[in-house]
């Protein structure tokens, strides 16, 4: 019983979905740090990009039930892994846009509720 009880209790390991997503907060720490040390341009995903990387290992580590180090540990494994690779400009696109849309919703659901109308 006990065994089972663990069993059921025991993080589980990332999904494909969660790697995914990794690999996309990779992207874009990469992408921040080339506009942070003035190498590319564009629109300027610093600070923009380390509040999702908040959110997504938040994400991650609920849904996987991994503490937030673990969490973290696999996204400098996944950077040390993406190092000396030339940027996909197809993968930075999309996970740039997978970051502005989700926090916009992040934005929606957190902003203030509208004022109440007086019923006419």
């Amino acid at each position: 019983m006990l065994i089972f009880a663990l069993a059921l209790a025991a993080p589980t390991a990332l999904t494909g979905t969660q790697q995914r997503y990794i690999a996309c907060v990779v992207e874009i720490a990469i992408l921040a740090d080339a506009q942070r040390r003035g190498t590319l341009g564009g629109r300027d995903v610093q600070a923009k990009g380390k509040r999702w990387t908040g959110i997504v290992g938040d994400r991650i580590s609920f849904e996987s039930g991994q503490p937030k180090e673990v969490v973290g540990f696999a996204m400098n494994e996944a950077a040390k892994a993406r190092a000396g690779r030339a940027a996909d400009d197809v993968q930075v696109a999309e996970c740039t846009h997978r970051m502005n849309s989700e926090l916009a919703t992040a934005d929606a659901v957190n902003g203030p509720l509208p004022k109440p109308q007086k019923p006419q």
